[in-house]
This record gives structure tokens, sequence and C-alpha cells, in this order.
């Protein structure tokens, strides 16, 4: 393993709450403190142990450093909480951390389109499928209605006309409702710098899990993008990430047991909190290489 510079990821999970309810999201965690977000001085305590975690790795580790850190802001809804969010990216221009951020792209506005546009290297979208009644069957559907990709694109192609160099990912979980649909013509028309194309990981729900032989499928099916795609099956995803629930500590995924938690972030040092939880840099590393 080369000791080239890479940048770090940390993924904060903001809030469980969301708009949609996607019948096999994982956004759910133990726990019935409010949440972080919500507290100026928990999110400030907070950053200040995030800012530790890099030097804390390049310390452990003779083979791999970490130049510099990007926070990635996910929900439930990243965007449901403006006033809060506004919040998080100036404590996060205070700390120096890039930011990016994941939705569900239907709360896309001319407030957060600009807020995006000045403030944010990449924003990824979760796209899982273009017909109505799979979004339906699928859960992605709120009140004021049902996923519609025609309007993410109008919404990415804003932000895009205000911040031409960001970056545009989506997120595909394959499951038993779109594993036989073809997503061709939207990615053509997004052209996102990565598609990010995840086999479901069965935390909380097993009943849409799919075989390994239907997620290479998927992955066949879509193979004219294969310069852009990146193909995580369960095992690439267990102990690859550095997440952060809403309550401010570290959790990672237990497969069959649920999450394993850390102490909150906010109140114990990040030094500590790593210890409580597996991380593995080397598999970090490994899956910003997966290519199909």
């Amino acid at each position: 393993m080369s000791n080239t510079p890479k940048e770090l990821v940390v993924n904060w999970h903001i809030t469980e709450a969301c708009n949609y309810k996607c019948d096999y999201c994982f956004a759910k965690w133990d726990g019935n403190s409010k949440e972080i977000l919500h507290s100026q001085f928990k999110v400030e305590a907070l950053f200040e142990q995030i800012e530790n975690i890099r030097h804390l790795l390049n310390k452990k580790s003779q083979m791999i450093y970490f130049d510099k850190l990007r926070l990635n802001l996910v929900g439930g809804e990243t965007f449901l909480y403006g006033r809060q969010l506004e919040d998080i990216v100036n404590l996060s221009k205070k700390y120096g951390f890039k930011l990016s951020a994941i939705t569900n792209g239907s709360l896309f506005n001319v407030e957060n389109i600009e807020l995006i546009a000045k403030n944010f290297s990449s924003i990824g979208i979760s796209v899982d499928s273009l017909n109505e009644q799979t979004n339906l069957a699928i859960g992605r559907a709120s009140k004021k209605g049902v996923f519609n990709p025609s309007e993410v694109l109008t919404a990415i192609n804003h932000v895009k006309k205000y911040s031409p160099n960001i970056e545009i990912k989506i997120n595909t979980v394959v499951n038993k409702f779109n594993v036989s649909e073809d997503l061709s013509n939207f990615i053509a028309q997004i052209k996102p710098k990565k598609w990010k194309i995840f086999k479901l990981l069965p935390v909380y729900s097993n009943k849409l899990v799919i075989l390994d032989q239907e997620f290479s499928q998927f992955l066949q099916r879509h193979s004219n993008f294969e310069s852009i795609i990146s193909a995580e099956n369960n095992d690439d995803m267990t102990e690859s990430y550095l997440m952060i629930d809403p309550l401010g500590r570290f959790f990672q995924n237990g497969l069959a047991d649920g999450y394993n938690y850390s102490a909150p972030l906010w109140e114990t040092s990040a030094e500590m909190a790593l210890q409580q939880i597996n991380f593995e840099s080397k598999k970090f590393i490994n899956r910003y290489k997966r290519i199909i």
C-alpha cells in the first residue's frame, strides 16, 4: 500500500428524519436522545473530535497517509433542516473541512441549490428507480409525491450552472424491486462523476435481498458506465466506512447483529471512540479503487 496522500471521508448522518419511507433504509439507530444537530454546543464538540480523526489514523498506519478530510453529510434526508444545515456549513469552513452531501433529491429549491453550489465539493443523489410504481413500492415517496427523476435532472443542471466543477454522484441500492431495471438513459443525461451501486445491505430488512448473481447481472447491464461505477457488496461495506450517527456516535455494520456503537464523540475523545469500533483504512482505500 502506497503512502500517497489520500482524502479521508467521515460520513455524518445528521438526522434520522426523512420525508421518504424506503423499506430497506439502514438509517435507523438505537437511542432516544435528541439529535445533536439541534445543539450548537454538541456539534462544535463533535467537530473538534472529527478534526483529530485524520491525525490519529495517520499515527496508526505507516502505509496510508490522509492529508485532508471531507465531511459527508447524510440522513435521513440531509436537507430537511435548513437553518441547522447552514450552521454546519459555516462550522465546516471554520475547521477547513471539505463538504459533500447525499440527498434523496426531493427537496431541492433555490436556497439549497445555491448553498450546495457555493459550499459543497460534491453532491450525491439516491436514485434507485425511474419507475413510479417501483418507487412507490420501495417507499421513495412523500405526501408531496413520488420521486421524480425529471425534477432531479433539472435541479442538477441548476447546480452545475452555478458551480461547473462540482462533482455529481449517483447512489443506487439494488434490491428485489429494481434488480431488473435499466437506468442507462438517466445516467447518460446526468453525466455523474461516479455511480455507486450497492447490493442491498440486510441490516434491518431481509425481504428485498438479492443474490450475488442478480447483483452481477445488474452491473453487467450497465457495463457501458464501468468507468464511473463503484460497486459494493455487503463485505465491501463492512468496517470500511467511518460513520457517525445523529447522536454523535461512531457506528459500524454488524450485519446480523445490527450496529455496533462507540461513545458519543461530543463527550469522549476521537481516540477512545475509534478503539470502540472496527475501521480498516485499507478497506476504505480499496473502496475508492473498486470498479466493475
